[in-house]
């Protein structure tokens, strides 16, 4: 029964090659400076984004693993903020594209006896309108220890990404059973999450997660044509519920309270460091709902 248990568990983990989510924020004030200098507050009244991402295994062996990915959010946005005339609002309703792709190629080898992870790829990121950079992506993983019960990996990732809000950083994962129902599983700094197995088919999380992606392209905002960066960290903390449907598809459902630890916008090519705009939000609470899918996976008896 325990095997059974643990099978059952182990479902949720495997790769889930395909991928689409739909996110919805609450209501949220904001306030916001213009090259330090400060603007009216404002108000999001609408914050929705769609994300399709697939993630393939094209190449592997015992030592290598060619894999291809790619990423794609429209985010719709409508916000308002006093006007400098007393008494007048103006408001914005705008939608943007934003998309990546790339490949990645994985070596595993030894490393003082233990297996090691190392992986570099490039990825494209772009618009509807064009491809605005070229970025390489590095990782190396340490092994450190693997049993029955617990897994626990430590190395270190970095991207080549000027406006990147962490260009380099160290990486732990750790995943611990305390019995057949309940697990610990972090992988941070991008996620850490405590799992409760509900049946053969479902789970619920508790815990938070990292999304690096809320990002996009803004283009004739200023009299040069210069191409700026919007980039915004979220941090969602709450729940998590996922059900295995026939088909191995897998339904998600997300809820609880996101926060902006950063909100800025820069020139295409400026390091974070180097805004030209900066927010400052409010918590927000968010619905999101996602369908996985794994045409590749082998059924087991």
């Amino acid at each position: 029964m325990k095997k059974v248990t643990r099978f059952a568990a182990d479902k949720f983990t495997e790769q889930r090659p395909f991928s689409i989510d739909f996110k919805q924020y609450g209501n949220y004030n904001f306030s916001s400076n213009l090259r330090d200098r400060d603007l009216p507050d404002g108000e999001f009244s609408n914050w929705s984004q769609f994300t399709a991402s697939a993630n393939v295994n094209l190449l592997q062996n015992r030592h290598w693993l060619l894999q291809a990915n790619g990423l794609y959010r429209y985010v719709s946005v409508k916000s308002s903020f006093s006007a400098a005339t007393p008494g007048i609002q103006q408001n914005y309703n705008e939608g943007h594209h934003y998309h990546t792709e790339g490949l990645n190629l994985s070596y595993f080898s030894k490393l003082f006896g233990k297996t090691a992870i190392y992986t570099a790829g490039f990825a494209l990121d772009g618009s509807e309108k064009r491809i605005e950079r070229v970025r390489g992506i590095f990782s190396g993983v340490v092994i450190l220890k693997a049993n029955e019960t617990t897994t626990m990996s430590v190395g270190l990732a970095g991207t080549t990404d000027p406006g990147a809000q962490i260009p380099l950083a160290p990486i732990f994962i750790y995943q611990h059973r305390f019995n057949d129902k309940l697990t610990a599983d972090l992988t941070l700094p991008r996620y850490a999450y405590l799992r409760r197995q509900m049946s053969n088919n479902s789970r619920l999380s508790a815990g938070f997660d990292l999304d690096f992606y809320t990002t996009f392209f803004l283009y004739d905002r200023d009299a040069a044509n210069t191409t700026y960066q919007y980039r915004q960290l979220d941090g969602n903390v709450g729940l998590v519920y996922e059900h295995i449907l026939p088909g191995s598809i897998t339904l998600t459902f997300k809820t609880g309270y996101r926060i902006n630890p950063t909100v800025r916008v820069l020139e295409k090519n400026n390091s974070f460091s180097d805004y030209t705009w900066e927010g400052h939000t409010d918590p927000a609470p968010y619905v999101n709902i996602g369908l996985s899918f794994n045409p590749f996976k082998k059924h087991k008896k």
